[in-house]
């Protein structure tokens, strides 16, 4: 069965990697990474040596199996971006979108990154997110701006995203999903063992692909706090932000702890580790505890870093200001709209004695508090 699915898959893998759409934009043939090596990378010297602060932008980060060429990429990228435009409300202010620019820019000048950037600001409301879309199109929520206590943190969200988008994680991830499509199809064709192998690979081939998802989102908070460290700032400002993030989770499963039965599942045998499993993100508490981790054991010891701007502080207070409720005063329009409050003529705005009340002794007995009887 090994040798059937090796010889059937090769070509069509080949020829569905090398596109006629493709061919003119094919970059030099990377090393090609197993699912496993390329979510996991090595240990000790090799990890070292993967993730070398020093060597940032020559170290092939981003490279591996992926059946996405770089042009698809960003022809994928610019689909969900028009899709952003269209169903969200982006921030005209010049001041904001310049500094954010200037701010993603200079964070990815110190990436891995190989494509050029977008950057926009969306009017977000109270959802402090980025996203990083393939090919290079980010988007900052201005709640995110509102949300940071200073530019360091807000650099090391940003440099997460960029991460993301220096790594290919999203295409990578896409590539491994359309191989176990391929290869479930191929092995209905081989006979029973070929089912056999179709129903193991309905399960294991999608656990692979969460797996793969979850090592992405830890590539990426080493990443980008190896991008912000490059630009200046202080590493520790992601971890400010996650906790934050932390705290959200917090009371989300407070809430959901209310919920009927939501005890007697946890309470399963090997809960948590059918959880992690079939999640596709980590648990926000081990993303803090491997970053603080990384920190000391990837970045050199700086004795300076930026943690906040006074022009960071100008932009959040520019968003703060526009989201602030407006006061519409009284100014004499007949022919405003809205509705308008009218008094009658007998209305008096003079305080009046009110008749026919007599004060008398109340409460309990021995006390002071007298009430007002009408008569």
């Amino acid at each position: 069965m090994a040798g059937v699915l090796t010889m059937v898959l090769t070509p069509c893998l080949a020829s569905f990697a090398s596109s006629p759409s493709d061919a003119a934009d094919a970059p030099p043939v990377p090393s090609v990474e197993s699912p496993k090596t390329d979510a996991e990378p090595g240990k000790g010297a090799s990890k070292a040596s993967k993730y070398d602060v020093e060597q940032i932008g020559r170290r092939g980060i981003g490279h591996g199996f992926n059946l996405y060429s770089v042009k698809r990429e960003r022809e994928l990228g610019q689909n969900l971006a028009a899709s952003f435009d269209r169903n969200t409300k982006l921030i005209s202010d010049p001041l904001v979108n310049d500094y954010i620019n200037r701010l993603a820019l200079k964070i990815v000048g110190n990436s891995d990154a190989e494509v050029p950037f977008t950057i926009k600001v969306i009017d977000s409301g109270d959802i402090p997110r980025a996203y990083g879309l393939p090919g290079g199109f980010l988007y900052i929520d201005s709640a995110l701006i509102i949300a940071a206590d200073g530019e360091a943190e807000l650099a090391g969200v940003i440099a997460h995203e960029i991460a993301h988008v220096a790594a290919r994680h999203a295409t990578r991830a896409l590539s491994r999903k359309n191989l176990w499509h391929v290869a479930g199809s191929v092995a209905f064709l081989t006979g029973p063992a070929g089912v056999a192998f179709e129903d193991a690979g309905s399960i294991a081939g999608p656990l692979s692909v969460k797996k793969f998802i979850r090592e992405s989102e830890y590539e990426a908070d080493l990443l980008g706090i190896e991008y912000a460290y490059a630009a200046g700032y202080d590493p520790q400002a992601l971890l400010d932000a996650l906790e934050k993030l932390h705290v959200i989770e917090v009371r989300r499963n407070a809430t959901l702890a209310k919920i009927p039965g939501y005890h007697l599942a946890s309470r399963m045998p090997f809960h948590s580790k059918f959880a992690r499993m079939f999640s596709n993100y980590p648990l926000t508490e081990e993303r803090i505890q491997r970053i603080q981790s990384e920190i000391s054991t990837f970045l050199p010891k700086r004795k300076d870093y930026v943690l906040d701007t006074d022009e960071f502080q100008e932009v959040k207070s520019s968003l703060l200001a526009s989201h602030a409720p407006v006061l519409h005063r009284h100014s004499g329009d007949e022919d405003r709209k809205g509705p308008v409050l009218r008094r009658s003529p007998e209305y008096s705005s003079e305080i009046r004695a009110l008749p026919d009340l007599e004060m008398i002794p109340g409460g309990r007995e021995g006390s002071n508090t007298f009430v007002a009887e009408c008569r």
